[in-house]
């Protein structure tokens, strides 16, 4: 098994990818919208770094991807259903089809 991890700035890291695939990625970038008043700029954000993100898991095998946001208002719009439409959205528009397999909410002990 090999395993390799990258600690980077994921923006940075997915625009100089050269078309390195992976089988599984976990992408936790941090708060991007700490109030409901960041929610739009926040959701581009979440938008390019899941798309980017999906495209490098290997189109032949396809792959793991897991994907987290700390931000309440992103989890609490739409009955908690908007992060996951910018999810969505973002695998269409890497062209990639995604199947959700669970959706996990923070440990009561996070503060939100």
């Amino acid at each position: 098994v090999e395993l390799s991890f990258v600690r980077d700035d994921i923006s940075n890291y997915l625009q100089k990818n050269d078309g390195e695939y992976f089988d599984q990625i976990v992408l936790d970038p941090p708060k991007l919208a700490p109030s409901i008043s960041g929610l739009a700029k926040a959701s581009r954000k979440y938008h390019s770094l899941n798309r980017d993100a999906i495209k490098c898991i290997n189109p032949e095998t396809g792959g793991l991807f897991m994907t987290c946001t700390c931000s309440a208002a992103m989890t609490q719009k739409d009955g908690g259903n908007y992060f996951l439409q910018v999810v969505q959205q973002a695998s269409l528009s890497a062209k990639r089809q995604i199947t959700l397999l669970r959706v996990n909410n923070a440990a009561p002990c996070h503060t939100q």
